[in-house]
């Protein structure tokens, strides 16, 4: 893979600026599933009881026969999904598992370490970076590894540990099997009939040839003189950019780029350099401490022999994980400085890259989308306490969006290419290769001087009521906050619905809730138990018993949900939630709207809200339907609704969108 003319060649720009600093997809869950051999569809399956919505007569009982098939689809489909994709098979005692309830079904197929697969494959999915296929001939792709709190938190749920490590931004590094192909690039004709593991082996020699050489001159007798030690340390750092280019021409770029960020390389050049310019520019020759320019050249030895001694651990001779639980972690005691791996792997590094203009929001784009279910909808927004003029996003319709997405992007500010950690340099470099002062870039997140906090960077949900917010300073602090944020997981319960059943389903807002809720009350306790409960709640769903699910159609609602005569269940939820009080009758007091209602309107082809002019009389839909987009959309406090009421952005791009979608097609109805 050759990324924009190759990581290899783009890194030796930002490893200059960190030198120069120091020194100076939508996806659909499809199963195969077992052919029916019953000719009635399953929806003939349904409870007698229960009438169809459209007052059709009900369905027959379904005889013992339907009922033993439906449930060996069940079967089949729930072991595809938490098997990994494998569904029942010779080894499987079909007659067994049909004498068990279905909970305890799905509870033996979580046993089964394949269920490793299926919980790592869903919180890649969750972190917006699904692979097409975790495994190809039982060997899993480099791209599995990639994400290492998706890989700490299948790990954690499998032994009852700390699911939430999903929401960590630091970590360990699970780092892949190195490369057993060769590179796509054609080798110098030196390197000519090399193995990749002969390669690798070979440019990591030159490098510690180099330290070799210069010990052989250091120690020597009889000593050099401090003159002398200069000259030979000073001329090999100045070849160290290509030193650093004849190593890594063994490695791909994902492997540049753990190299990279890990300062591989460049942190034990750097650290002789450092102590040759200390001892050669600041005394005379003769004052030269050619001891402590040996030991510095051996402490920078023994630390790249260090780490490219745990780097071979890593070689597809000797690492061949079969299951997720034998993901191993990079040894941090091999790090330079020992600090935790960033979550932000390869994969995401180069997908969300950050251009010295878009000042990070991408990054916080991506953060409230996957972790908050938050798309930045522009809906309007509430008025702020205190609205600053001047920059980009003041402007009205731009602050919709920028009041979330400034703040959220501040937790990156010190992030620069590659999600290299520039905190410690005056500078700081971008993936479009601008370099610029770091302290006047971070200065746009500086709380104002009356302000009490340092940075104006948090999760911001309300501009108007600011005690609805949170804030922080560092990704630690960002990974509490989504820890602790209800909003994050009554996301991952919907990720978790959209990846077994598809991602387009329809959800009941109340139902979504009453997973959140149950999930919160058991993850209080232990986050895994509570993954696993929530899992088998919904492979339990009605929703996920339809073969045929129609797309629009909530087939699960809460507990005591009275859904005759309610509005859509996409809104329905939130129309009680946040409209039903005031708006429960088609009264004057309540506006003459009724938003928990949903009635057949006066062309007797479409159904609306009960909405009535002055004189009692039904307004149409697409009148009813303007005025709730306006009421939505304005920034006016006076219009805006609910009136002096916090609704969640979540919840107010749904109901907008809805309208919005409800209104077009209303119009394209009325048209001729």
């Amino acid at each position: 893979m050759n990324l924009f003319g190759g990581l290899r060649q783009r890194v030796g720009v930002v490893c200059a600026a960190v030198a120069a600093a120091v020194l100076v997809p939508s996806w659909i869950v499809s199963h195969v599933v077992i052919e029916s051999r019953s000719p009635r569809p399953l929806a003939a399956l349904a409870s007698p009881s229960s009438p169809n919505p459209d007052g059709r007569p009900a369905a027959p009982a379904p005889t013992p026969e339907d009922l033993a098939w439906q449930k060996r689809w069940w079967i089949d489909k729930t072991a595809r999904l938490l098997r990994g994709g494998a569904g029942i098979g010779p080894d499987d005692d079909l007659e067994a598992l049909m004498r068990l309830p279905k909970d305890e079904i799905a509870r033996r197929f979580m046993d089964d370490p394949r269920f490793g697969d299926t919980i790592l494959d869903f919180n890649m999915y969750f972190l917006g970076f699904k692979a097409d296929s975790l495994k190809a001939d039982g060997v899993y792709s480099r791209t599995a590894f990639d994400f290492s709190n998706a890989v700490s938190a299948a790990q954690a749920l499998l032994t009852g540990g700390d699911y939430f490590k999903l929401f960590d931004f630091q970590g360990p590094y699970f780092m892949p099997p190195l490369r057993a192909t060769p590179l796509d690039d054609p080798p110098a004709p030196a390197d000519a009939g090399l193995a990749p593991q002969q390669l690798r082996r070979k440019a990591v020699a030159e490098g510690q040839a180099v330290f070799a050489e210069l010990l052989v001159f250091l120690t020597g007798k009889p000593a050099p003189s401090g003159y002398d030690a200069c000259i030979m340390v000073l001329g090999a750092a100045m070849q160290n950019p290509a030193l650093t280019q004849r190593v890594l021409r063994a490695f791909d770029d994902s492997e540049v780029f753990f190299l990279t960020r890990l300062q591989a390389i460049a942190a034990p050049l750097d650290a002789y350099e450092k102590a040759a310019q200390e001892e050669c520019y600041a005394r005379p020759g003769r004052q030269v401490d050619v001891k402590r320019l040996a030991a510095a050249v051996q402490a920078a030895a023994d630390q790249y022999a260090r780490m490219f001694a745990e780097i071979s651990r890593f070689e597809p001779s000797a690492y061949r994980p079969r299951s997720v639980m034998e993901f191993r972690p990079f040894d941090p005691t091999a790090f330079p400085e020992q600090t935790p791996w960033l979550a932000f792997g390869f994969e995401q590094g180069v997908a969300l890259s950050n251009s010295s203009t878009n000042s990070n929001r991408r990054r916080a784009a991506y953060v409230l989308k996957r972790f908050f279910c938050d798309d930045l909808t522009p809906v309007g927004s509430e008025s702020p306490q205190q609205h600053v003029g001047g920059v980009h996003g003041a402007d009205t319709t731009c602050y919709a969006c920028h009041y979330k997405l400034d703040p959220m992007a501040g937790f990156f500010r010190s992030y620069g290419a590659y999600f290299f950690d520039f905190s410690k340099a005056p500078i700081i470099a971008f993936d479009d290769l601008t370099i610029t002062d770091r302290n006047k870039y971070v200065a746009a997140w500086q709380a104002p001087a009356n302000s009490p906090r340092q940075w104006n960077v948090g999760y911001i949900r309300s501009p108007r009521w600011e005690q609805r917010n949170e804030y922080g300073e560092s990704l630690a602090d960002l990974s509490r906050i989504i820890r602790d944020a209800p909003e994050a997981k009554r996301c991952l319960m919907k990720r978790l619905f959209e990846y077994s059943v598809a991602e387009n389903q329809t959800i009941d807002g109340g139902y979504l809730d009453h997973l959140t809720r149950e999930f919160e009350k058991e993850a209080a306790v232990n986050a895994s138990v509570a993954m696993k409960n929530a899992i088998v709640r919904i492979v339990q769903s009605e929703t996920f018993l339809q073969r045929n699910a129609d797309p629009q159609h909530c087939y699960d609602r809460a507990p005591g949900a009275r859904p005759d005569q309610a509005p859509p269940c996409r809104v329905a939820f939130i129309l009680e939630k946040h409209c039903g009080q005031c708006h429960n009758r088609a009264t004057e007091v309540r506006g003459n709207l009724d938003l928990v209602s949903w009635i057949v309107a006066p062309d007797g082809r479409s159904r609306t809200f009960p909405h009535l002019d002055k004189d009692a009389h039904q307004l149409s839909p697409p009148e009813t339907l303007a005025r709730i987009v306006e009421r939505l959309s304005s920034t006016d406090p006076n219009v805006r609704m609910p009136k002096n009421r916090h609704m969640s952005s979540q919840e107010r791009q749904e109901l907008f969108l809805w309208a919005q979608q409800e209104l077009a097609r209303q119009s394209k109805r009325a048209t001729p």
